[in-house]
């Protein structure tokens, strides 16, 4: 069951200098609401600790100059690695964020065992290259995560089942381990870092290969009981009610592959489309970025693709703001110019099927993997800065 989790001052000052750098201790005092007292005492330590650093003075129109704090972003080298649906990629990363160095292999066609190899293998040649001194592990996995014990409860793209990458992890490598849904990274470094900072309660979709969905509910990551919340995607719905066994799941007409697969299957019956002989939409490994490209020339199938699943994912979008009722939606995915395309599409849909007749603050964004990257570095430096950093380990 998820239950609050109740920071030191400690925490909240040093995470809060973290995440917004150079900042002064009256704007921490004011913004993290401790006194400004007790912020300048736990500063000093922070600082003796080598956390932060007196990075610059800010010049201020009355009084004297204040000194701005910043984190010492090179405290710690993290080890990420991300599985994502064609790949596996790994960074090496400072965490205060900065990419050192990374590397992608590709997973299309590989087995289970294969998959995990790579994992293994990316992992342990990164560790034992004398040019990184690695701290900790931050694994990030597509579908349900239990985050706490470190465990894939399963793998869309993997097809595995209860895999305890954590406890696999730390007795190979003997380093702390953290692993977390792609999508709660992504929202995460969202919601400190990109189009959702300063909201409060924010409601994140990755619209990808699949569907998925992570709340920021009054400033913190909401997990669920059993820490499976937000798998939007396994939502069940009828799609043709004249069929007694029309049930799919939502992600199968609302996602990235329901658009390629109605391009495909129209190409099929004979219809003609730009992108009909496109490699990139035939391979298996393959970008969806070519029928967006097509629809915003005026394509007509890529169109009608994009209308028939911009429906389902209006309607996905307009039940989950008349449940949640966040401030903010950040669809995610990688429509880049098609997004003058799909909003109308989305936003007659969203209009006709609210609780409220309200406009809804329903923003874009195309740099899902970078900030997904961003949020597991914030969630694994946050647990080293309760864990290790604060209580004076290195």
């Amino acid at each position: 069951m998820q239950s609050k989790q109740v920071l030191s001052n400690d925490e909240i000052i040093l995470n809060y200098i973290r995440r917004n750098g150079s900042v002064s201790k009256a704007i921490i005092a004011r913004n993290t609401g401790i006194t400004p007292p007790t912020v300048t005492n736990i500063c000093n330590t922070l600082a003796d600790k080598g956390l932060i650093y007196e990075d610059r003075q800010e010049r201020s129109a009355l009084g004297r100059p204040s000194m701005l704090l910043k984190f010492n972003e090179q405290k710690e080298m993290l080890l990420i690695i991300h599985v994502r649906t064609h790949n596996v990629v790994c960074y090496v990363v400072q965490s205060g964020g900065i990419i050192l160095h990374q590397m992608k292999q590709s997973i299309i066609g590989l087995t289970v065992e294969e998959i995990l190899n790579i994992i293994y293998h990316c992992a342990e040649d990164i560790i034992e290259d004398m040019r990184w001194t690695i701290a900790a592990i931050g694994l990030i996995l597509r579908g349900p995560v239990d985050s706490k014990k470190g465990i894939s409860i399963f793998s869309p793209n993997g097809k595995w089942t209860n895999i305890p990458f954590k406890y696999i992890l730390e007795e190979r490598f003997q380093l702390p381990t953290y692993v977390e849904n792609d999508v709660r990274c992504l929202s995460t470094g969202e919601y400190y870092y990109g189009s959702g900072k300063g909201i409060e309660n924010l409601l994140v979709l990755k619209f990808s290969y699949g569907l998925g969905a992570s709340l920021i509910y009054h400033g913190a990551l909401y997990r669920g009981y059993n820490d499976c919340a937000g798998e939007i995607g396994y939502s069940v719905i009828d799609i043709d009610e004249s069929k007694t066994d029309s049930f799919t799941r939502l992600e199968e007409v609302a996602s990235e592959t329901a658009i390629r697969e109605y391009v495909l299957n129209e190409v099929k019956k004979g219809r003609l489309s730009k992108v009909a002989t496109n490699e990139d939409i035939l391979a298996d490994a393959f970008r969806v970025e070519p029928i967006y490209e097509a629809a915003v020339e005026g394509d007509e199938i890529c169109l009608e693709a994009l209308n028939r699943v911009g429906k389902y994912l209006g309607i996905t979008l307009a039940n989950l703001y008349n449940m949640i009722n966040p401030q903010r939606i950040i669809l995610s995915s990688a429509m880049g110019n098609a997004v003058g395309t799909m909003d109308p599409i989305l936003r007659t849909v969203l209009e006709k099927n609210l609780h409220r007749a309200q406009g809804v603050d329903l923003v874009y964004s195309g740099n899902g993997s970078y900030y997904t990257l961003l949020g597991m570095v914030d969630i694994v430096s946050s647990r080293r800065a309760s864990e290790v950093w604060l209580n004076g380990g290195r």
